[in-house]
């Protein structure tokens, strides 16, 4: 994903894709280090720029990004001691940015979901559904050592507002402890949630296709989350809340496939890389391989 920098105010007539970095962690529990995520997920992607008609053997397709224009917005400005007001950057920028181009968000850590969440259904005027890939739920509210705003909350914060609810919301390889009520809070709630276990279970395929069904059934427009910590620790330790018992990266590039191809979904964004936790680089490249995979799906 090779792209040329636009401001995200003055995005040129026709631009398919733009591209927005997050490079905060403000909102981090536990290790920091996702503010290097965008660097590096743009770098890694350099590598899967592909305008020659390229032929992916993995997936059988046929790739050309020729006629599509792929612009890089840079960074959202922050705010890095005002997590609020970093929250209303992201709105803003994503929200511009989605008023004339399919937006590509970077982070950083989850919390960006959130305002960037809010800044699409601002731009689309419309409630939006949520596919979300994680270890975690991210539902929970205020902590005392938090406040109200850090990446454990940014699936209550969007249920708080007029842009989304939990009825319309998938969850996708959770495996991490959450609370006791947990299960009785699904079910109330109306969310979908496939466990790991359950993609271990039914395989991948079948838990995406529920996850779309789920969240398409009473919108038009659907936003995609992928929390890097959604796939095994092993095979991606760049991350800072690992949970063990992950998808593996053949099931991540199977849901990114199928997602891509997935008409209602308008926007994108992937969390929670921390580069300098992976010496060995493989979580950042596969976060630009996923990426690339659902580029090539719906634009390729």
């Amino acid at each position: 994903m090779e792209s040329e920098e636009a401001d995200p105010h003055d995005l040129p007539e026709g631009t398919d894709i733009g591209v927005v970095g997050v490079p905060f962690d403000g909102g981090v529990t536990r290790q920091p280090g996702t503010r290097y995520g965008p660097e590096k997920i743009r770098r890694e992607s350099g590598w899967y720029a592909r305008n020659d008609g390229g032929f992916n053997a993995a997936t059988g397709r046929r790739v050309d990004f020729g006629d599509v224009s792929i612009r890089d917005c840079g960074d959202v400005p922050l705010k890095t001691t005002d997590i609020k007001e970093t929250g209303e950057g992201i709105r803003r920028t994503v929200r511009t940015v989605a008023e004339s181009s399919f937006p590509v968000v970077l982070g950083g850590d989850h919390y960006l979901t959130y305002p960037s969440f809010c800044g699409v259904a601002e731009a689309n005027g419309e409630r939006l559904g949520m596919i979300h890939l994680d270890s975690h739920s991210d539902v929970y509210g205020s902590w005392d050592l938090h406040g109200d705003h850090w990446h454990g909350s940014p699936m209550n914060l969007i249920n708080d507002t007029e842009y989304g609810g939990y009825e319309t919301h998938s969850m996708v390889g959770l495996r991490a402890r959450e609370a006791p009520d947990f299960p009785e809070f699904v079910e109330e709630e109306g969310l979908n949630v496939s466990y790991a276990r359950d993609v271990d279970d039914r395989g991948i395929e079948a838990c995406i296709e529920d996850a779309i069904e789920h969240a398409t059934a009473r919108v038009d427009s659907v936003y995609l989350t992928v929390d890097i910590d959604v796939v095994e620790p092993t095979i991606a330790p760049g991350t800072g809340t690992p949970e063990f018992g992950g998808i593996d990266a053949t099931q991540l590039l199977t849901a990114m496939d199928r997602l891509g191809e997935c008409a209602d979904i308008c926007a994108v964004d992937l969390v929670e890389v921390a580069p300098r936790l992976d010496s060995s680089r493989m979580t950042q490249r596969l976060a630009a391989a996923a990426l690339s995979r659902f580029l090539e799906a719906k634009f390729g």
